[in-house]
């Protein structure tokens, strides 16, 4: 009788997607170079505080990725696969704030995410690791690793999407069993796979001799 072959596992995205494969100018300019702009509109949308601003970022940057080949769907990806967060950011600034506030936070939110997703779509994650890299090079003076701090920063950004993919199939779990209210229900599942995610990266980097990240 022959055994049962796994059903593969389903590839994951990098961060907030996988990079997209491509040749435009995006993907030609160097990662330092995105960073720095990134990080100077990111700095604009939240020091202007204007959601005129934020929109008009956001929608920039949609149009941009359509000139360097990212579809804006694949864009709004992101927005779909995270829609229950930002509805709770939402609602808690409806309670806590008027409705100018929520529209500014949350569409600060919107273009800060579509900017980052851009920036991850178009460079390798390679690049985007040794410009980390060279950010944190300070912490050396005080006996940090800025190697050990950029690899253990590449790791938390691949564990996002699976922490996100695990949350979603424990509600999906909970809806079977009738137990949408059970808090329990949907939050032991996700800390034991966690906790488990956490040790097999572990291992794998030991494995892969994690001492012998440069310095």
């Amino acid at each position: 009788m022959s055994r049962r072959r796994p059903r593969p596992l389903r590839p994951r995205d990098q961060v907030f997607g996988r990079t997209a494969v491509g040749d435009g100018f995006l993907h030609r300019t160097p990662a330092w170079a995105k960073v720095a702009v990134l990080a100077a509109v990111t700095v604009t949308v939240l020091f202007l505080r204007s959601p005129t601003v934020s929109l008009g970022v956001a929608v920039g940057v949609l149009a941009l990725g359509a000139t360097a080949g990212v579809p804006a769907s694949r864009m709004l990806r992101l927005l779909r696969r995270i829609w229950l967060l930002l509805a709770a950011v939402l609602a808690a600034q409806l309670v806590f704030n008027d409705l100018a506030g929520a529209g500014e936070v949350l569409s600060r939110i919107i273009a800060c995410l579509l900017g980052a997703q851009l920036l991850i779509l178009t460079t390798r994650p390679h690049d985007l690791l040794g410009v980390f890299r060279t950010l944190v090079l300070p912490l050396r003076w005080v006996g940090l690793s800025p190697g050990r701090i950029a690899l253990a920063g590449l790791v938390m950004l691949r564990a996002i999407p699976y922490l996100a993919d695990l949350a979603h199939l424990a509600h999906r779990q909970t809806q079977a069993r009738g137990l949408e209210r059970s808090i329990r229900a949907r939050t032991v599942p996700l800390l034991t796979g966690s906790v488990d995610y956490a040790r097999d990266t572990g291992r794998a980097l030991a494995a892969r001799g994690i001492d012998e990240v440069r310095r």
